[in-house]
């Protein structure tokens, strides 16, 4: 996060909390009192230090921390409020309003319409990734910081989700028609599999998703969770997060998922999946 990004009041009181000799504990304190997001408040406060007393950043990333912890009801990135409308604790599964704006959602739809290919998964007994039968879904991949708007939205993850957008996979656009579906499935990699050495040799487990929906479906093509008994339908700008792996890299069965079949209309998700660490991979 870089202090100009902030809007004006902020700085402001920022500049002159600094000023004034309070410390980075007092600042971050008053911001979450004031309903900020404690990650944003940390971040805001480490780039105010950083931009006017030159001291550096600390930002630590602990997979499989949860964000959207704190008690306010949305939650600020910097050039954006999202809205918080419904959290599980464990484990963690948090549905967001407001994340994209319609127009973004258009923009992500009309740049992937152009590169759609048959949807693939890895092959956890030979590394490859193959056309599945569970998986009938079609869609493209964007490298990070492809674009203006890829690299917007990325930026905006990373700051509400608290983690380094280095260590997301690339934004994964997908196409579902009526009758496509990508069956219950697990998006973390099981390590005993050989097929998946090569994959988490490109930054580490996977820790959590977020799926983005770019627009409204008429029937069917929710996100669905059998272990919990969730149903998540999709709604244009909205998101579902959730996390499966600690930081000790157990990971959670319970978040078996999956995206059900359309039954009307036509089905476009953005999807990003954060790594343990930075992730150097090609798009899957």
């Amino acid at each position: 996060m870089r202090f100009e990004s902030l809007n004006a009041d902020l700085k402001r009181w920022l500049q002159a909390s600094i000023e004034a000799g309070h410390d980075r504990e007092v600042l971050q304190r008053a911001m979450r009192t004031s309903g900020y997001d404690s990650g944003f408040a940390r971040r805001a406060v480490e780039a105010a230090l950083t931009r006017l007393q030159g001291q550096a950043a600390v930002v630590p990333t602990k997979p499989g921390a949860q964000p959207f912890a704190g008690a306010a009801n949305t939650v600020a990135a910097s050039d954006r409020t999202v809205d918080i409308l419904m959290t599980l604790a464990s484990p963690r599964v948090v549905l967001l309003g407001n994340l994209l704006s319609g127009e973004e959602c258009e923009q992500m739809i009309e740049a992937a319409r152009r590169k759609l290919a048959r949807s693939t998964v890895v092959n956890a007994a030979t590394g490859a990734y193959d056309v599945h039968p569970d998986r009938t879904s079609s869609g493209t991949h964007f490298e990070r910081g492809e674009t203006e708007l890829v690299s917007r939205i990325e930026q905006r993850i990373s700051e509400l989700i608290d983690c380094p957008a280095e260590n997301g996979e690339p934004l994964q656009v997908l196409h579902y028609t009526p009758g496509a579906e990508y069956k219950p499935h697990y998006d973390y990699f099981d390590p005993a599999q050989p097929g998946n050495e090569a994959v988490l040799a490109m930054g580490g487990q996977r820790i959590a998703t977020l799926v983005m929906y770019l627009n409204d479906v008429d029937a069917g093509g929710s996100t669905v969770f059998p272990a919990l008994g969730l149903d998540v339908l999709p709604r244009r700008g909205s998101a579902v997060y959730f996390a499966y792996t600690s930081e000790s890299g157990e990971t959670d069965p319970r978040t078996l998922h999956g995206g059900s079949p359309v039954l009307a209309g036509e089905k476009w998700i953005a999807t990003k999946w954060v790594r343990q660490r930075r992730y150097g991979g090609a798009g899957t």
